[in-house]
């Protein structure tokens, strides 16, 4: 009886650890920002350490991981209405129009857009 309370009681817990995890890839731009930062350092032949994690600080959307050997990986992103962003009806824009930076170190590797990221990498796939 009091193995089946103490499981009972945490059943809670564990909902809880699993909304948590899934609150950084809530939003449709975060996630297209996680992805093509990833693709692009697959791509340039980054050896990761610790995969970047993304957050909004702020207007951009920022993602930080380091390489094996320490280095610094980051990420900057932001929508950028002026080439032609659209919003959808939540007030969320489109990742196709997102600005990516993506450096290692003091190194930039990528500057361009993550749309352009992500159908490239989604054509070598098929």
């Amino acid at each position: 009886m009091k193995r089946l309370l103490a499981v009972l009681a945490l059943i809670p817990l564990a909902g809880c650890t699993q909304i948590a995890q899934l609150q950084p890839v809530a939003g449709a731009e975060v996630t297209a920002v996680r992805i093509a930062t990833n693709d692009v350092l697959v791509d340039k032949g980054v050896p990761i350490g610790v995969a970047p994690v993304c957050d909004v600080e702020g207007d951009l959307y920022v993602c930080k991981g380091t390489t094996r050997n320490g280095r610094e990986i980051r990420s900057e992103a932001k929508s950028l209405e002026e080439f032609g962003a659209t919003t959808t009806e939540y007030g969320a824009y489109s990742p196709a129009v997102v600005s990516l930076k993506v450096t290692v170190g003091a190194q930039e590797i990528f500057n361009g857009q993550v749309e352009t990221v992500l159908a490239d990498n989604a054509q070598e796939a098929k």
